[in-house]
């Protein structure tokens, strides 16, 4: 069972029966990001205080501030992990790329030395 409300004010607010799923308004989410930078880990008086001094998140509860500063640090270390894979990727390709062409190099020179070989053996048995 799901209910769905709107409101350009509040933006949109889905109710299920296992809990809330809220979308904050791009006001909301301006000011919750500027705390986060501030203080990424707000304690439960701290955020009390948090709605009580931003007028516009005041129509919050103070668990949905909860799970949204939670989220955050999740999204952020999810982001910082991207980031760090990425620049291994980058390198374990260029290291990648530099043994491919010491493989093509090293299996000319082999496939070089087998025919050298070949022809050595046809001369010493001529």
């Amino acid at each position: 069972m799901m209910a769905v409300t709107s409101s350009c004010k509040e933006g949109t607010k889905i109710a299920m029966d296992n809990g809330k799923y809220v979308r904050y308004t791009p006001e909301q989410v301006e000011a919750l990001e500027r705390l986060y930078h501030e203080c990424p880990k707000p304690s439960s008086m701290r955020r009390q205080q948090l709605i009580r001094e931003c007028p516009i998140l005041s129509n919050i509860e103070p668990k949905q501030i909860k799970v949204w500063f939670q989220n955050r640090r999740c999204r952020e270390k999810q982001r910082k992990e991207a980031s760090r894979l990425q620049a291994v990727n980058r390198k374990l390709t260029a290291m990648n790329k530099l043994l491919m062409e010491e493989n093509d190099r090293l299996q000319k020179q082999v496939s070089q030395l087998v025919y050298e070989n070949s022809y050595f053996r046809q001369q010493t048995q001529n």
